[in-house]
């Protein structure tokens, strides 16, 4: 029975893990904090998965074969961390990110609904109206529970024999042999795989100089006011509201907040040093959303969290593959929608030798040629 040390309790290392042991790998895990790590890229209420992608057909295409490993590990677990609320996005100046969605749905052939501009103003009274040219929905997509889905993974690994070492970070991996080292010693495996989101870099061999950066991110968790609470209740998730905004969230879920991010307000930081959040955060944030949500200024904040993910040339996903390891970092701030298909690519390319097709099928270079 052939056996993988991975480096990595986050989504992408525990669904590898996942993926191994349904193939008759043994398996032991080791991370850096508690399980589950609060400062994983991995970790917070919830996630977004959404099918829109401008730019990238690649990614697009890829979706379809997301929900199918969703809805394969939503089986394993014997229940679903996923609540479908639909994505809508808009389009306020031609040629901005929801019409260049729209182009990479069709060519995927993926199906949406085209919202004319009164339609949008009729359905999502609380949106600030002006200037919307069309929306973009599609039924498919809302939220993913990311600490339930973390969670219950480590829960089902465990009764499946997966050896867990929390607090025990790697230090180094050797290629030739499969091991990795960490602060309490090695780890022998056949294959060792590098899943250590932030920390990866560190962990790069030397002769691999890869342009992989940190990028602080910060989202704010509020309610509307009760005025507006009711059309929020059932409103779907959104990833775009026009122009070069980059505003993305979540209306409420359940007991959850609704959460609301603004993709400019990222940039690169220190995942050791610029974990805490600031007024200047969260207003910030909020100005974004003046002129795009009604009463923005009358809705109650709960809570501002900064966390950080690592970012790779043009968001693309990497796998590199050396002999007896492999680094993995398919995250770019879009990396937890397709966690369960990472796991699976990564798992079918360890018992197929097909390190190289699924790199490029990973960093959306191709489209996907398998089936889950």
């Amino acid at each position: 029975m052939p056996k993988a040390v991975i480096a990595g309790a986050g989504i992408n290392g525990l669904s590898t893990a996942w993926a191994l042991v349904q193939t008759g790998w043994t398996v032991e895990i080791c991370e850096s904090g508690p399980l589950p790590n609060p400062r994983a890229a991995s970790w917070d209420r919830h996630r977004l998965i959404r099918p829109h992608y401008a730019e990238s057909p690649g990614y697009a295409a890829r979706m379809p074969d997301a929900f199918a490993a969703w809805d394969k590990l939503w089986s394993d677990l014997g229940t679903s961390h996923y609540v479908e609320r639909g994505i809508l996005a808009l389009s306020r100046v031609p040629g901005d990110w929801t019409e260049t969605s729209r182009a990479a749905f069709d060519a995927s052939g993926q199906t949406y609904d085209l919202l004319s501009a009164s339609e949008v103003a009729e359905r999502y009274p609380m949106l600030d109206p002006d200037g919307v040219r069309f929306g973009l929905m599609t039924d498919r997509g809302g939220v993913l529970l990311s600490d339930r889905i973390i969670a219950d993974l480590i829960a089902w690994l465990r009764v499946r024999g997966v050896t867990f070492h929390d607090k025990r970070p790697a230090t180094g991996v050797d290629p030739a042999s499969g091991r990795l080292d960490t602060v309490a010693g090695p780890l022998q495996g056949d294959l060792a795989i590098v899943a250590t989101g932030v920390g990866l870099p560190a962990l790069l061999p030397p002769d691999l100089d890869l342009p992989l950066e940190p990028r602080r991110t910060v989202v704010v968790y509020l309610d509307p006011s009760d005025d507006l609470a009711a059309l929020w209740a059932d409103a779907p998730c959104w990833v775009d509201l026009g122009g070069t905004d980059d505003l993305w969230g979540m209306a409420p879920v359940g007991d959850i907040p609704m959460k609301i991010g603004y993709g400019l307000h990222t940039g690169p930081g220190d995942p050791v040093k610029g974990r805490t959040v600031t007024p200047a955060d969260t207003e910030a944030i909020l100005a974004a959303y003046r002129g795009r949500f009604r009463g923005i200024d009358r809705f109650t904040v709960r809570e501002t969290i900064a966390n950080f993910y690592l970012m790779a040339p043009d968001a693309r996903f990497l796998l590199h593959h050396d002999r007896r390891a492999v680094w993995l970092s398919a995250d770019s701030g879009h990396g937890f929608k397709f966690g369960p298909l990472t796991g699976l690519d990564v798992a079918r390319a360890a018992e197929s030798g097909t390190w190289d097709a699924t790199a490029r099928r990973m960093a959306g270079l191709e489209l996907p040629g398998a089936s889950v």
